[in-house]
């Protein structure tokens, strides 16, 4: 019961925003965190206590940090498209000049390779990638069909570049385009390669950094003369996919003024969507860590405890809590976040 009276005391202001489910798993946190009080605890058990809270708030902390960066970064990458748009909407023309152009390009450039580093949280093409690289897009630019259907079967072999890796893809006849392209994505994911097709039919495959090569090198791909010639190998180059901003520069070449306004407001309408999802996880991290440190001030012997650890951290005679660290499974660095 004191457990969920502690719950029931979180500021409403920092759940007043979350979502049901988040404010369900805040108040759930605070419940299953509480103490046992029935239960008696060795010192060195409540001092495991203290450590694994300071813990559990430099690492909420640090999402926090992150969330926030995203976040200015998602503002700043909005406000340089807004300055854009601006400069194109003061022209007297209907059409671009050369120089509007050539400027458009030069900073849409620049703004792709700030978010090209994979620590802005935000990718290039304008989606949220947390600290991790966004993946390398490629799409065949040879003329391939693997999804249509046809009487006859084949089996499609493809070398991916110099990695030396290979997959085999089995089409049988009768197939439809659903199941084929099913057939390939199975294929391609022992690879750890996802693929998706556009309404065009054309096939996209994306991978992680770590796999990109293998979309990046020329592919050999053989078949039985149904889909690809039979023979020797074709040699197929894969093109990468342009970023939303890539596509963005390209098309400011012989563009009007008013349809590249628009093009850009779509850019801009995607960074606001962005923002909407980080700023409730910002909301929703806020929260647990208003949830973590009340809990600490609510309990004074707990209190009292974080104050010895708190001196033994920064004296001389750092072994004892060392050994409560080793207990409560943490690392001195997340403690010393914790710490500030």
């Amino acid at each position: 019961m004191q457990a969920i009276s502690q719950a029931e005391q979180l500021s409403q202001s920092a759940l007043a925003k979350l979502t049901p489910t988040d404010r369900a798993a805040v108040v759930k946190a605070v419940v299953s965190d509480a103490p046992a009080s029935a239960v008696p605890v060795s010192r060195q058990t409540r001092q495991i206590q203290v450590l694994s809270k300071w813990a559990q708030a430099a690492d909420v902390s640090k999402q926090l940090a992150q969330t926030e960066h995203t976040e200015r970064n998602i503002r700043q990458a909005y406000q340089a498209l807004e300055n854009l748009r601006r400069q194109v909407n003061s022209s007297s023309h209907r059409q671009m000049s050369a120089e509007q152009q050539q400027q458009a390009q030069q900073k849409l450039a620049q703004l792709e390779k700030q978010l090209a580093t994979g620590q802005a949280g935000i990718s290039a093409d304008l989606t949220l990638t947390g600290t991790t690289t966004a993946p390398f897009r490629a799409t065949l630019s040879h003329n391939i069909d693997l999804l249509s259907e046809r009487r006859q079967p084949e089996q499609v072999n493809i070398l991916l570049g110099r990695s030396g890796n290979a997959l085999q893809i089995d089409l049988p006849a009768g197939q439809s385009a659903e199941q084929n392209l099913h057939s390939v994505q199975q294929a391609f994911a022992r690879q750890q390669i996802d693929v998706s097709v556009d309404n065009q039919q054309l096939l996209y495959f994306s991978a992680q950094a770590r796999d990109a090569r293998k979309l990046q090198e020329p592919w050999l791909v053989s078949g039985q003369g149904v889909r690809v010639a039979a023979g020797n190998p074709l040699n197929v180059t894969l093109k990468p996919v342009d970023t939303a901003l890539g596509q963005l520069a390209k098309t400011a070449a012989g563009d009007n003024v008013q349809a590249y306004s628009q093009q850009i407001q779509q850019a801009q309408q995607k960074l606001k969507d962005a923002l909407v999802k980080v700023q409730a996880q910002r909301v929703a991290l806020q929260a647990q860590l208003t949830a973590i440190q009340q809990q600490q001030a609510d309990n004074t012997e707990l209190t009292g405890l974080a104050g010895q650890l708190r001196l033994q951290m920064h004296s001389g005679n750092k072994s004892s809590v060392a050994v409560v660290m080793s207990q409560a499974n943490i690392t001195r660095s997340l403690v010393e976040f914790g710490l500030g």
